[in-house]
């Protein structure tokens, strides 16, 4: 057995003996067991800040009991519910952004946050890039690319987001869709 000392900042190892005792394990176990996921991560590829975000990916998902399947797939199920039930099925991907909301806000608080959220979920969700711009006055515009591969998944994606816009207090003033592109513009229902 190698024998090293390693420094690391005070908050970390306070915070580290802590969870380890937690655990009810020793701070050698912790340190092994954590080293040695760590270092599976990193020799495919990945890093410690790619663990913590599928973790916070995974914890999220939990909530709702979700499973994944392959895009183009889903592109094609969406496109014939919509095309045999177009109200039905958008009121559905409405319905589920609503309960989604609750649970997202305890990952992001406020309607800014999402980018971060976004970023752990991008290997999860079929969107490529969210971005949110602050027009000031209470007012964003918000530019999702990726969501859809045909326009009825990105209209579904379209009333998913909408959903969670108005789980947050604001309402849509605008908005564009194209074939994977949303485009919406919204403002704080606090203000005129």
């Amino acid at each position: 057995m190698a024998r090293t000392n390693i420094s690391v900042d005070q908050n970390i190892f306070d915070a580290f003996s802590v969870e380890a005792a937690r655990q009810n394990k020793t701070l050698f176990a912790f340190a092994n067991e954590s080293l040695s996921v760590l270092t599976k991560v990193a020799s495919e590829g990945g890093s410690p800040s790619d663990l913590y975000s599928m973790w916070r990916s995974m914890t999220l998902l939990k909530q709702f009991d979700v499973i994944t399947l392959p895009a183009d797939f889903v592109d094609d199920v969406t496109a014939e519910l919509y095309a045999s039930h177009k109200e039905a099925t958008l009121k559905r991907f409405s319905e589920i952004g609503s309960r989604f909301v609750t649970v997202l806000k305890i990952f992001a608080p406020e309607l800014l946050d999402l980018t971060g959220v976004e970023k752990d979920f991008r290997g999860l969700l079929p969107i490529k890039q969210l971005a949110i711009k602050d027009q000031g006055k209470g007012t964003f515009e918000i530019d999702v690319v990726g969501a859809g591969r045909r326009i009825e998944s990105t209209e579904c994606a379209r009333e998913f987001l909408i959903a969670i816009v108005r789980g947050y207090g604001y309402t849509v003033t605008r908005q564009e869709t194209n074939i994977g592109t949303i485009r919406l513009w919204v403002t704080s229902r606090g203000l005129p």
